[in-house]
C-alpha cells in the first residue's frame, strides 16, 4: 500500500513552474526560474504566517533576562508582544546587534523579572501543516504567474482555487484552536467570512 507524504518545497516550486508552462526539475539548483519561484514561495510563507495560526503561534511564552537584564528576542520570531497588555514593549534592535526587547514606557533595556509573550513563529515550508503549504503553493504560484507572465488567471491556479484552499486552512485552524477564530484574530476576520470562504487573496 502506498503512503501519500506531505507537499515538499521542491513540489511546490514545480506547481509554480507548470503554472507558467515550464518543465518541472528535480533539484532546487540556482538556476533562472527556479530561484525566482523559490524566493517567491518562501515570500508567501513568511507572509501567511504573520498572521498568527494555532501552529505557529505561543501564548504565554517566557522570556528572562540574561546577564544584563536584557530579554533578548529568539531566532526564528516574526511577531512579539507581551501578554500584559498594559506593558509597553516592542522589539528594538540594541546596540551590541541582538534583537531584544525595549520598554517604550520607561525608556530602558533592562528587566528585573520574566516577562510573558505571545509570539509567533516563522517555519519553513516542509515544517507547516499540509493545508497551509496548500494554500502557500497555490498563493504563491498565483503571484508567480503574475510576476512572469502578467496574469495570475492564465493556465495555472485561479482565485478559486486560492479561495477553497484558504477555507481549508481555515477549517483545520478552527479544529485545532481552542478558540473562536474570527473573534479573537482580526487578521483572520479581514480574509474569512463567517461561511469560511476567503474574502480576499494576498496581494
Amino acid at each position: 500500500m502506498s503512503i501519500t507524504t506531505p507537499f515538499t518545497e521542491l513540489e511546490a516550486v514545480n506547481e509554480m513552474l507548470m503554472a507558467i508552462g515550464q518543465a518541472p526539475v528535480n533539484a532546487l539548483v540556482g538556476i533562472g526560474d527556479v530561484n525566482i519561484a523559490l524566493s517567491e514561495l518562501r515570500k508567501v510563507v513568511r507572509y501567511v504566517q504573520l498572521h498568527g495560526f494555532a501552529f505557529n503561534t505561543d501564548a504565554g511564552y517566557p522570556l528572562t533576562p540574561d546577564i544584563n537584564g536584557y530579554l533578548l528576542v529568539p531566532a526564528g520570531v516574526l511577531k512579539i508582544g507581551p501578554e500584559d497588555r498594559n506593558l509597553r514593549l516592542v522589539q528594538r534592535r540594541h546596540p551590541s546587534g541582538q534583537l531584544a526587547m525595549w520598554d517604550t514606557a520607561v525608556h530602558t533595556w533592562a528587566f528585573s523579572a520574566p516577562v510573558y509573550f505571545r509570539v509567533t513563529w516563522g517555519f519553513g515550508f516542509e515544517d507547516l501543516p499540509e493545508t497551509a503549504r496548500n494554500y502557500i503553493a497555490i498563493s504563491a504560484a498565483r503571484r508567480f504567474q503574475k510576476r512572469i507572465l502578467g496574469s495570475n488567471e492564465l493556465d495555472g491556479f485561479n482565485a478559486e482555487d486560492e479561495q477553497r484552499a484558504w477555507a481549508l486552512l481555515i477549517r483545520d485552524e478552527m479544529a485545532s484552536s481552542d478558540k473562536n477564530l474570527f473573534r479573537q484574530n482580526p487578521a483572520m476576520r479581514r480574509y474569512t467570512n463567517r461561511s469560511g470562504r476567503s474574502g480576499r487573496t494576498f496581494p
